[in-house]
């Protein structure tokens, strides 16, 4: 009588054998795809939260008084004559500033008006205004670019990601008492 048993594997269960090591080379791949996504996200998000802390920074450690002339818009109030001030926009490198970036850079800063004016009036609620800027109890729409005692600001890097446009913001009050 022979032996029709024989050993090794048939072709489904190669097949079948196959099959599971495709799917999970192919689970594999994904994941390491996605991890460097991730990490790409991860360290992007580091570097635009490091450039906001860094002008926040740089902002504490500006004369108060001339804070907002040298960190607004406008270039015609800068301290030092029209034009030598850094402005709003600040670069950040290693970010892809999203396109039509306000001075083709990552970095902005806000203050409750573009400048050169200052009013108290003005309307941004995330900056809690309005607001009284100089501690006399009124909110007026005069301009106090000169004679504010505190000043709210926000800083905001935005650019493209991996995912898409991205940015991380933050904000603090600045006080000159």
């Amino acid at each position: 009588m022979r032996n029709t048993h024989s050993s090794g594997f048939t072709l489904i269960e190669l097949t079948v054998a196959i099959s599971v090591l495709v799917i999970a080379l192919c689970a594999t791949a994904s994941t390491v795809v996605t991890t460097g996504s991730l990490n790409k996200q991860s360290h992007e998000t580091a570097t635009a939260r490091k450039a906001a802390e860094s002008m926040m920074e740089a902002l504490r450690n500006t004369p108060f008084a001339t804070v907002f002339a040298t960190y607004n818009g406008a270039a015609s109030d800068d301290p030092a004559g029209p034009g030598t001030a850094p402005g709003s926009n600040f670069a950040v490198l290693g970010l892809t500033p999203i396109a039509g970036a306000p001075g083709g850079v990552a970095g902005e800063i806000f203050f409750p008006s573009p400048g050169p004016t200052l009013p108290e009036n003005a309307v941004d609620a995330t900056l809690g205004m309005p607001r009284d800027l100089t501690g006399d109890i009124l909110i007026d729409g005069w301009d106090h670019a000169s004679d504010y005692r505190v000043l709210p600001v926000r800083v905001r890097v935005t650019w493209t990601g991996p995912s898409g446009p991205r940015f991380v913001e933050l904000q603090t009050l600045l006080s000159g008492v």
